[in-house]
């Protein structure tokens, strides 16, 4: 059985390396013809622990091509490009919209699969959209970056969304040798498995930071509250880390996405608006210690260490790290940025200056904020960290250091 995928996102090439690693044949297609040049090259366009090792390791060579009708032509296709935020929150389907059509007018009667995140009932209308040429189905990914290819090689479980059986079968026969949990139901309901989960996720981290905000006024250890909380494994102790909010490519979609469809059938989700307004607190609050730490932060000497939303990876998508920047350059102050894997920033931080260690970062500055908890920065100590700044105010959103050591909470 051939395996043709769309898109060679994180979720594209995570689903194209769990597939080669269990032996099928693969075709990656993608209209960005660097990208493919460097997959070709055997070279990933972002960084994902393990996946280049799983690639060189397949029995079967993953094909890596622009022509988009030669992955549409295998036994099922599955749809992995990107769904990213209209200005109204909704989800843009534009390029799962082009790679339907695309699939539909070479190979009718394909079984598409959309591994995209999309909206509920997206399925159906793409069914529509392709006057029936494709057997749609949904079956959702449930991947970390920086964990990627271990989740798509091991998931949690498998969500398969299907309105023909037909289409089951063959999805459940594709997954019969992962032995995980399977969910099997309709489409629409795959769909909202998917946003229900990612939203779930979000809420717990914006309640954990509103704790945080009132265990800082009171005087409680959040940490400890954390991991009491944690031990109940009705709750768990994950996504309960303190924090400057959620970023990256999923959650903060997926929420406005979510908060979208519910206004649009008349059913708001009131959670999920007050999880996304303290989502948008929590990535401020950085920012907002500063001002109240230095006052006019114009001629400032800020240190920031991190830049991508989470550690284990390269993406800078929403990271909170960037409204950091944003705000810094606009009110005028000097910036120093240290982040192990992160490479290049968009070109309106063009005055930020990037250095190669975080002691580089520090000198001479008037503040340190930690934006991402990469374990390297937990080595550091108040002292160190100190000896190699002019100034004193430390900002720890990420909870890195002992909160003793911290200069403003």
């Amino acid at each position: 059985m051939t395996i043709g995928i769309l898109g060679t996102g994180y979720v594209g090439l995570a689903t194209a390396a769990s597939f080669a690693a269990r032996g099928f044949a693969v075709v990656c297609a993608d209209v960005d013809e660097k990208k493919i040049a460097l997959l070709q090259s055997g070279k990933l366009p972002f960084f994902e622990e393990g996946m280049s090792e799983v690639f060189a390791a397949a029995s079967i060579p993953v094909v890596f091509t622009v022509d988009l009708t030669a992955a549409c032509q295998c036994d099922i296709v599955f749809c992995c490009v990107g769904t990213p935020s209209a200005a109204d929150g909704s989800a843009d389907l534009s390029f799962v919209q082009s790679a339907a059509q695309t699939c539909a007018d070479v190979a009718p009667n394909a079984i598409f699969v959309l591994k995209s995140t999309v909206p509920p009932g997206t399925a159906r209308a793409m069914t529509q959209y392709v006057n029936g040429k494709l057997r749609i189905a949904a079956n959702p990914e449930f991947l970390r970056e920086g964990c990627a290819v271990q989740d798509a090689l091991n998931p949690s479980r498998i969500v398969i969304g299907a309105d023909q059986e037909s289409v089951l079968l063959v999805l459940l026969d594709v997954y019969r040798e992962v032995n995980v949990p399977v969910v099997s139901t309709n489409t629409i309901t795959a769909e909202m498995i998917k946003y229900a989960s990612n939203s779930f996720l979000a809420t717990k981290i914006s309640f954990i930071n509103d704790i945080a905000n009132l265990c800082d006024v009171i005087g409680a250890d959040v940490q400890s509250v954390a991991k009491g909380m944690g031990l109940d494994d009705r709750i768990g102790a994950k996504f309960l880390q303190p924090g400057p909010g959620y970023g990256g490519s999923c959650f903060p979609k997926d929420v406005r996405a979510l908060m979208h469809l519910g206004e649009s059938v008349g059913v708001p989700l009131r959670i999920l608006e007050a999880a996304s307004a303290v989502n948008a607190d929590s990535q401020r609050m950085p920012y907002v210690k500063l001002v109240d730490s230095l006052g006019d932060l114009h001629g400032k000497r800020v240190a920031v260490w991190g830049l991508a939303f989470k550690p284990g990876t390269d993406d800078i998508r929403d990271a909170p790290a960037l409204g950091l920047l944003r705000q810094l350059l606009i009110d005028g102050s000097v910036v120093t940025a240290y982040d192990p894997l992160v490479v290049s920033l968009p070109t309106e931080f063009a005055a930020v200056a990037r250095c190669s260690t975080p002691i580089d970062a520090l000198q001479n500055a008037d503040a340190l904020v930690i934006m991402t908890d990469w374990k390297e920065f937990f080595a550091f100590d108040r002292v160190t960290i100190l000896a190699a700044m002019s100034g004193t105010c430390i900002i720890d959103p990420r909870y890195v250091l002992k909160r003793s050591e911290v200069m403003v909470q």
